[in-house]
């Protein structure tokens, strides 16, 4: 399964058995029963590809940690009230499925068609059901995607979370930037956005070469970066606060045993985003 993806949809599969990997763990950070099945067969072997030609065999704690990271800061935004979730690049994500949602919950899903399609068979397959109202949603995030989102039931009015987790890198400076104005056009004062991206001096760096010749070989490079978020989402309307790992708010006791081989990408430069919409600064 998985075979007809195009390269960047599968890289999903790539993620979703790094968090298989993660739930088999005891002192896992989070639990993902649905990981392994939404793996297939392919994402284990991109996963030891990457370990293997890229990372000297280091296993990367980043994963982990985003996830973990996320989940919190999800659960903050449910616990404040709000009830309208859209995972942007959803990929193979079971957030529906596994955390607790409070009712009313709506969360919407976008992806390419026949990803999230693959995605729909194998869960219907396992017998799970979401604990909310869960609205995939197949689209091209270069094109529109507003529309369909808006005709799913997205209330613009609303406060909403947005999650944009695992994509930034993917897109050119100008693509982020069209995919931030669209996400900034449909968000309430209150919204939340939540992301992750790397530096643009890491990105060009030396040590990152490898890293940069293995994901353009396997056609889905990483594009872009951004050195100063804080002003690139100033300049949208976000209040945004970045973290990178390592630091004590993403860290969850996995940095201590992270050992790092020279030359290996690992996460250096790289950081995680949490801005909140203040309509009044726009």
């Amino acid at each position: 399964m998985g075979a007809d993806l195009d390269p960047l949809a599968r890289t999903a599969l790539w993620t979703a058995s790094m968090r298989a990997r993660e739930h088999a763990r005891d002192d896992r950070l989070f639990e993902e029963p649905l990981a392994e099945l939404l793996a297939t067969e392919q994402g284990p072997q991109i996963m030891r590809g990457f370990e293997g030609e890229v990372q000297q065999g280091v296993q990367d704690p980043a994963l982990a940690v985003r996830t973990r990271f996320f989940d919190e800061a999800i659960g903050r935004a449910a616990a404040s009230g709000v009830r309208q979730f859209v995972f942007v690049a959803a990929g193979m994500d079971t957030r529906a499925y596994r955390l607790v949602w409070p009712a009313a919950t709506v969360v919407f899903e976008l992806d390419r068609p026949a990803l999230l399609d693959l995605k729909r068979a194998l869960v219907d397959g396992s017998g799970a059901e979401p604990g909310c109202d869960l609205r995939p949603i197949g689209v091209d995030l270069l094109e529109d995607w507003t529309t369909p989102l808006l005709d799913a039931g997205f209330s613009p009015v609303q406060p909403a979370l947005w999650l944009v987790e695992g994509l930034l890198y993917f897109l050119s400076a100008h693509e982020r930037d069209q995919l931030l104005k669209a996400i900034t056009s449909m968000s309430a004062s209150g919204s939340r956005l939540l992301a992750d991206y790397v530096t643009q001096t890491s990105l060009d760096s030396p040590r990152m070469e490898a890293w940069r010749t293995k994901m353009a070989a396997s056609g889905h490079p990483w594009k872009s970066g951004c050195d100063d978020s804080e002003s690139l989402f100033a300049g949208m309307g976000w209040r945004a606060a970045v973290t990178a790992y390592g630091s004590p708010a993403a860290n969850f006791g996995r940095w201590a045993a992270a050992i790092i081989a020279p030359g290996v990408m690992a996460t250096r430069g790289r950081y995680l985003i949490a801005a909140v919409m203040d309509r009044s600064a726009v």
